[in-house]
């Protein structure tokens, strides 16, 4: 098993302890991946406890083994065996480096890369800014940029940008933190 991340390393929350399932140390968990099967092959993994927990609050972790069962999923961790133990995890995270995460294809971006950069629109000969993504919002029907106005930007106005590539998501450049987007401009 790996040893202890750094804790100056940057991570990703995996997967979130519900609490316990069964008497035979499994867990519920509400999973962050759009493949939760992923779970059982990512590595390394750590197991970071609620702040304000007395033991440790992050050691190594291995998911042995994960099922489907309701509207969430249930994991067998390693080093957990009983239902004191699965219990004592509730609140937990799991977590993994962001060095360590698969690269993402082209054109293909983690959501976490596209939050704080600048959402430009252009229109005509100029270029407008209308502030940066703070987060994204997933619905039925396409993921959602939420815009909030910055210092430059062009008012005030939080906007909601739907993610549609080549139709409003005209271009992405991470190295200068930029989104170009095809959107109307309120009056």
């Amino acid at each position: 098993m790996s040893t202890s991340i750094a804790p100056a390393e940057e991570t990703l929350t995996l997967a979130t302890v519900l609490g316990a399932y069964g008497i035979k140390g499994w867990v519920r968990l509400w999973v962050n991946l759009e493949e939760p099967s992923a779970l059982t092959h990512l590595s390394p993994l750590t197991l970071h406890k609620p702040s304000g927990a007395t033991a440790p609050t992050a050691r190594p972790t291995l998911i042995e083994a994960l099922q489907r069962q309701g509207k969430g999923y249930v994991a067998r961790l390693s080093g957990v065996e009983d239902r004191t133990a699965a219990e004592a995890l509730k609140g937990s995270e799991i977590r993994m480096p962001t060095a360590q995460f698969p690269q993402a294809d082209e054109g293909d971006f983690y959501w976490r890369d596209l939050e704080g950069l600048q959402v430009w629109c252009e229109e005509g000969e100029s270029r407008l800014l209308l502030g940066t993504v703070q987060r994204l919002l997933e619905t039925g029907a396409n993921d959602v940029l939420v815009v909030t106005p910055s210092e430059d930007s062009i008012d005030d106005r939080e906007r909601l940008i739907p993610w549609l590539p080549d139709e409003v998501i005209k271009q992405v450049d991470l190295q200068e933190r930029t989104i170009a987007v095809s959107w109307f401009i309120d009056a």
